[in-house]
């Protein structure tokens, strides 16, 4: 049943991004470039591939035949099919009894965690590294160390581990055994420096990347650059030119075959028209990368083609796609969230630095007998002063002990006053503003209302007109009463203005890039001023949140009104944390308190090192 549950949602996300590129698909006659949906992966291995493993007569002759089709996948970017067959060779290796059996493991493996890592399995790209490390020599002249260690680099950069990434990457350079390898390695310099948004650096790798790619044949790399380098165009606010460069590689790598990489290209295509509000041709181009993603299994791929989808309807003013492919963007970070497995890495860490010392242990061994020899001599006669200091500084800690007791409960008095002080402050202006209500109810509104109440009973003189202004000037006042009540600035603009130059404000002050979307917006301000304070207060708090803890780059935030009901989704690209291990602080409790008042439901999907999203449902009564 589970499976075919899982197949069915399969089939619907497929269905749904079919339904959105024939909704928007513009005539071939009016578009310079053309975009080619594959309903399954157009690469099918050659019969001869698949006869030559199940024709060979040893295990050594299996294991090229199978390596050449894992080959031709890594080639053409199929990356289920390319950690299916490293799986299974991988399996196969370990039973055998081979002299060479460390250094194909170390193959298999670094070939493995190329395909997580593309597939965005951050975690499980880690382990395999981990492991293609161990089953090598260690030594800085082997091949399968030096691309496990490249691998391993980035896996950690991305990971958070900044420095320590980039110094595993700076050592491959150094220490590389061939000019590929290290300008592999140089490759993925540029990106760290593409990260820190040290853009002439990361021109100047990637340049000198793709000249030794370009000049040695290696074209899927040589393309896999010039996309990058077109990515620091658009950084630089070059737009047409980043479009011609990514146009290229996006038409190159079809015409080659080089589909995964073709998928990427096609991505940041989108988001360039995007950045020139072309809007139509965004769709088309997004809607066709998404429906090759699902088919070819690609999450990371999905999830940017299906935020860049999201952008585009919701600035058409199409808000019902906008909000189902909201909903399916939180359903691919949930499975790429749930395809994370951390098991058993911490322990190849700690295998991979025991690893890494091994040769400098062996070599200290020897001096360190010496020393010890020494240190014994001279060790002996300081034991017994060392034995009466211990004495001293046991005697010297309980003191210590003793006072930081004493601190702690002084400490703990003054926090205690304090926040009697700031409990009364609050009541005292309370009362106060309790006291100006009622004076101004007794004395303006009770005395209108008295002398009406006189004329009503005095039926001879009453006069009618007069009778009727008094009533207006009451009811005036107890208006004014009540608006006093609300923050003014709710009552002078329009909710979405204030939302927006709130988020603006921020985004002026902070290195973050911050992105708000309102839609429809007519109908956000149109929901009552309760609600919109406290809507304005929860997205202070997670914007607060966001950047003193989360260390993200990007912080999306999305408000709409859909089906009797206001959405609020936001999410970051940062840390994240481990909703089983990490309490909750006084800011969550903040925001569930507001949701409790205005019966509102809070969803909170986070992992480490992948970002948090909050999801925020608030039923309009």
């Amino acid at each position: 049943m589970k499976f075919k549950k899982k197949k069915s949602i399969h089939i619907g996300r497929i269905i749904l991004a079919i339904f959105l590129l024939l909704v928007f698909k513009v005539s071939s006659q009016t578009e310079a470039q053309q975009y080619k949906a594959f309903g399954v992966n157009p690469t099918i291995p050659n019969d001869s591939l698949f006869s030559n493993i199940s024709q060979a007569i040893n295990f050594k002759t299996k294991f090229e035949a199978t390596f050449d089709l894992i080959e031709f996948h890594r080639e053409k970017g199929n990356l289920d099919s390319i950690v299916h067959y490293g799986n299974k060779l991988y399996a196969e290796t370990v039973r055998e009894h081979l002299k060479d059996k460390e250094g194909r493991l170390s193959k298999v493996c670094s070939v493995i965690a190329e395909g997580k890592l593309e597939k965005g399995l951050f975690d499980e790209a880690l382990k395999w590294f981990l492991k293609g490390i161990e089953y090598s020599t260690g030594s800085p002249k082997d091949e399968l160390y030096i691309t496990n260690r490249i691998g391993l680099g980035l896996v950690k950069y991305v990971r958070g581990k900044e420095n320590e990434g980039k110094i595993i990457i700076e050592d491959c350079i150094v220490n590389a055994p061939n000019e590929k390898l290290r300008h592999d390695a140089l490759s993925e310099l540029g990106f760290i420096f593409y990260s820190n948004e040290k853009l002439a650096e990361a021109k100047e790798s990637y340049h000198k990347a793709k000249l030794f790619y370009a000049s040695e044949g290696f074209i899927k790399e040589a393309l896999e650059t010039d996309l990058w380098l077109g990515k620091i165009l658009q950084k630089q606010n070059k737009t047409a030119e980043a479009l011609a460069v990514c146009y290229n590689v996006f038409n190159e790598s079809l015409s080659r075959g080089f589909f995964t990489l073709y998928a990427k290209a096609g991505n940041a295509v989108g988001g360039l028209h995007l950045e020139q509000e072309d809007f139509e041709n965004a769709k088309l181009i997004l809607s066709t990368v998404h429906i090759n993603s699902i088919q070819w299994g690609n999450l990371e791929i999905e999830r940017r083609a299906v935020l860049g989808l999201q952008n585009a309807y919701a600035n058409t003013g199409d808000y019902k796609n906008a909000h189902a492919l909201m909903t399916q963007l939180n359903r691919v970070n949930n499975e790429i969230l749930t395809s994370q497995n951390k098991q058993q890495v911490n322990e190849l860490e700690v295998q991979y630095k025991t690893l890494e010392q091994k040769q400098e242990i062996q070599r200290q061994k020897t001096m360190k007998t010496y020393i010890l020899i020494g240190f014994l001599i001279v060790l002996i006669p300081v034991l017994s002063v060392l034995y009466m200091y211990y004495q001293k500084l046991q005697t010297q800690s309980k003191l210590n002990k003793t006072l930081e007791e004493v601190n702690q409960q002084k400490v703990a008095a003054l926090l205690k006053d304090q926040e009697l002080k700031l409990v009364k402050a609050s009541l005292k202006g309370q009362n106060k503003e309790r006291k100006r209500i009622a004076k101004e109810l007794h004395d303006s509104i009770g005395g209108n209302l008295a002398t009406i109440k006189l004329q009503l009973s005095n039926k001879n003189k009453l006069e009618h007109h007069r009778l009727i202004q008094q009533v207006d000037q009451t009811y005036n006042q107890v208006r004014e009463l009540s608006h006093n009540l609300m923050p003014k600035k709710f009552k002078d603009s329009a909710f979405t203005t204030i939302i927006t130059e709130y988020v603006n404000n921020i985004k002026s002050l902070s290195k973050e890039q911050i992105t708000l979307q309102i839609h429809p917006k007519e109908k956000v301000d149109k929901i009552n001023e309760g609600l919109k304070v406290e809507l304005y207060k929860i997205i202070q708090e997670l914007l607060t949140n966001a950047l003193k803890h989360a260390k993200a780059t990007q912080i999306d935030v999305q408000l709409s009104v859909f089906n009797n009901s206001i959405k609020l989704l936001f999410e970051d690209d940062g840390v994240g944390f481990d909703q089983e291990k990490v309490k909750y602080g006084l800011g969550l409790q903040n925001l569930k308190d507001r949701l409790k008042t205005i019966k509102g439901n809070l969803l909170i999907n986070a992992f480490p090192n992948r970002g948090t999203v909050v999801d925020i449902d608030v039923p309009l009564q």
